[in-house]
């Protein structure tokens, strides 16, 4: 971590933020996160057994094998990331639309989208729990307890990795033969907010991953990540929040196409 930022509640927009400590210029290093403290399927402590099961744990989504690895080091007292999950001892913190009462999701969200789209998300953490989690854990009953690695706690590590994960890019010659590179946690940079004017930007390099400013930032400003170009339906449906209008120049609204065609056959 730079001595020239700070990671803080004050300062920040929502939660803990990266605040700049002094002036900054554009491209610099404001911290790096050696590979080795990512997160994911390849570097945790059941990656073994997830290789060897990885056909039988192959899903749409492509996040159960790091779904398991986080149901394991949630709950192992001997993981080397308690610290990291101790900033989100309970999700409470998660206020995904997934956990708001469906009659206030359908009333409050009507026409964007997020309630079609969280239906199908609950449909397929239920689905992927019973026939893919729920079998693997039994086939491993010295490592998992489904009293312990509840569907509940599933639903909220899927949240987790849906609001903090990031995904490497792949290189462009790859980009027609595989399909994405799977999710994984960035301890650190996960903690940095986003805003579609970014200042700040997260590079991939073969030891670790750095974030770079990538304009002027004034002493005492919040530093900002890209999540991506995302609508602010987006953003509340896979973060939990949105952006205040009229901060989000990549805003788009969605229409159904079921919505064009009632509209047609009504004129």
């Amino acid at each position: 971590l730079s001595p020239q930022v700070r990671l803080s509640r004050e300062g920040a927009v929502a939660g803990y933020g990266m605040v700049a400590a002094e002036e900054l210029a554009a491209g610099e290093l404001v911290l790096s996160v050696p590979r080795s403290a990512l997160l994911s399927q390849h570097n945790c402590g059941i990656r073994g057994l997830l290789r060897e099961a990885q056909e039988s744990l192959q899903s749409p989504s492509g996040w159960v094998p790091l779904l398991l690895a986080l149901l394991h080091e949630y709950t192992a007292s001997d993981s080397p990331w308690k610290p990291y999950f101790s900033l989100w001892e309970d999700f409470k913190s998660l206020d995904h639309p997934m956990f708001w009462p469906e009659e206030e999701r359908t009333r409050l969200l009507q026409g964007t989208g997020i309630p079609e789209a969280v239906e199908k998300d609950l449909a397929n953490i239920h689905l992927e729990y019973s026939s893919i989690i729920l079998p693997f854990m039994q086939s491993h009953p010295d490592i998992f307890d489904p009293k312990v690695h509840t569907l509940e706690l599933y639903k909220q590590l899927v949240a987790f990795v849906m609001a903090y994960s990031f995904q490497e890019p792949l290189e462009e010659e790859d980009e027609d033969e595989k399909g994405p590179n799977p999710p994984m946690m960035v301890p650190v940079a996960d903690i940095l907010n986003h805003v579609a004017n970014h200042n700040a930007n997260l590079e991939y390099s073969p030891q670790c991953l750095r974030m770079v400013t990538t304009q002027p930032v004034s002493k005492g400003q919040e530093i900002f990540n890209t999540y991506g170009q995302m609508a602010n339906w987006q953003l509340l449906h896979m973060y939990g929040f949105a952006e205040p209008y009229p901060g989000n120049t990549n805003d788009t609204a969605d229409i159904q196409m079921v919505t064009v065609r009632r509209a047609a056959l009504q004129r």
